[in-house]
């Protein structure tokens, strides 16, 4: 009888499992039992990577864009505007932007692809969320645990081609920290801290795909913890990004464009008090509204532009507002602003001859609330960058900087022509048809106003 080499038992690995035969979801459409439908050998400790286009469908991220090809980019174009938080770099018509979620994409996520010729997909609008509402979908029909990833497609500075990365995340650590534990040879790890879910992600996309028709990967055999941050573990601070300012070149572009005429309003002693107010605010890195990152793009159009308070700077311009509260904190007066369409904080334009940013939102205040006697408080509450055409009659981003105030006792408002409409409404019980962050804003001011009342020791 002949020798025979033993044969090793094969290693365990990870699998990667097209989820073929989904159906084309619309609007509504229920996607845990289309996905359920598909893929009714689902496991205990899979992954499943999903395509971040389906969830926008199937959760209304879409816009309508009828009409020529040139009506289509334009609507393109401005559906970018509004998803972008600020403008990282531009070459032509293609724009790197970073959006609300923090994630720096071509077109700021915004894309044509595997939809109708007539519509335009967004980023869904809290991936996190997404992710873990698939997952505890999943658990509650089926009672299979498995963790969720949302993928999209993203390129890389200095690298060809596209890869795709988590932009969502759940039942999952999206970063394996070994940072402290050491390699074969005794060297201890101090920067390792490794993109799991972003390589999880990049695996799925290996069966499934733009070109595909295939949304959803399964990954087997992975085995994984959770930390509960979802996918925010894997967005850099600002304060640790060594390529957040932009280049050198822009800033000196943007001054150029910007150089005063002879005659022009020196506004440099508005300029520098902006950027006092600014390092004013103490904020959190961490603080999951993205606070420190506006203020870095706040600091770059500054930098670039020395006529940023005014109007006239048509890249964007800095604007004061004011979340203004009764005497009791209670209630806020917002007016139906007639070009936006819709609630808003009072708030306007810097004019050359304010003594500071502070003394614009007072202005600002007292003209469209008719209050005389408001009190603010001197460090902003909140920042904010959005697109808008304002009176300046292009389209433009106001770079907000929002305040909070509390009027008199007993004071009465008076509707100014600036507005459509002027209301008092508890903060509790805000309308419908007020902008989107307002809530957020506005419970951020009653803290803000509380903790001020409280230092003056009222």
């Amino acid at each position: 009888m002949s020798w025979q080499p033993a044969v090793p038992e094969r290693p365990a690995g990870i699998e990667i499992l097209p989820v073929p035969g989904m159906a084309e979801l619309r609007p509504g459409d229920d996607l845990v039992g289309e996905l359920l439908r598909c893929a009714p050998w689902l496991r205990d400790g899979d992954v499943l990577v999903v395509t971040s286009k389906i969830v926008s469908k199937v959760e209304g991220r879409l816009i309508p864009a009828t009409g020529d090809a040139i009506e289509r980019e334009a609507i393109r174009q401005r559906a970018i505007d509004d998803e972008s938080v600020r403008v990282i770099a531009r070459r032509g018509p293609l724009r790197i932007a970073e959006t609300r979620h923090g994630l720096v994409l071509a077109a700021a996520g915004v894309d044509a692809s595997n939809v109708s010729r007539n519509e335009i997909a967004l980023l869904p609008l809290d991936p996190d969320a997404s992710a873990r509402r698939l997952r505890e979908a999943i658990i509650e029909r089926c009672g299979t645990t498995v963790a969720v990833v949302i993928s999209d497609s993203m390129g890389r500075p200095w690298r060809h081609g596209i890869s795709d990365v988590a932009i969502g995340a759940a039942g999952l650590s999206a970063v394996l920290d070994e940072r402290g534990a050491r390699d074969k040879h005794g060297n201890q790890l101090s920067v390792t801290e490794v993109a799991v879910a972003d390589e999880l992600a990049a695996a799925g996309d290996l069966v499934k795909g733009k070109l595909s028709d295939v949304p959803v990967a399964v990954i087997r055999g992975y085995a994984h913890d959770d930390d509960g941050k979802g996918s925010s573990a894997l967005i850099r601070g600002s304060a640790d990004d060594l390529f957040r300012m932009g280049t050198a070149e822009a800033i000196a572009l943007g001054r150029a464009q910007s150089a005063p005429s002879p005659d022009a309003p020196d506004v440099s002693a508005l300029h520098a008090d902006v950027l006092a107010t600014l390092a004013s605010m103490r904020l959190d890195p961490a603080d999951d509204t993205g606070q420190s990152a506006i203020r870095e793009g706040f600091y770059g159009l500054l930098a670039a532009r020395p006529d940023a308070t005014r109007r006239a700077s048509a890249p964007g311009h800095v604007t004061a507002s004011t979340v203004l509260l009764d005497s009791d904190g209670t209630r806020v007066l917002l007016t139906l602003h007639p070009r936006v369409g819709a609630w808003l904080q009072l708030g306007g334009h810097i004019e050359d001859d304010d003594a500071s940013l502070l003394a614009a939102a007072a202005r600002e205040a007292l003209e469209e609330s008719g209050i005389a006697g408001i009190e603010l408080n001197p460090v902003p509450v909140d920042l904010d960058v959005h697109a808008i055409t304002c009176s300046l009659g292009i389209p433009t981003r106001h770079f907000d900087v929002r305040f909070v105030g509390r009027a008199p006792a007993g004071a009465e408002a008076v509707i100014s022509s600036e507005s459509d409409d002027l209301r008092w409404f508890g903060v509790e019980d805000l309308p419908a048809g007020i902008a989107p962050e307002l809530p957020r804003l506005i419970a951020a001011a009653v803290r803000a106003s509380a903790l001020r009342q409280a230092e003056l020791g009222r």
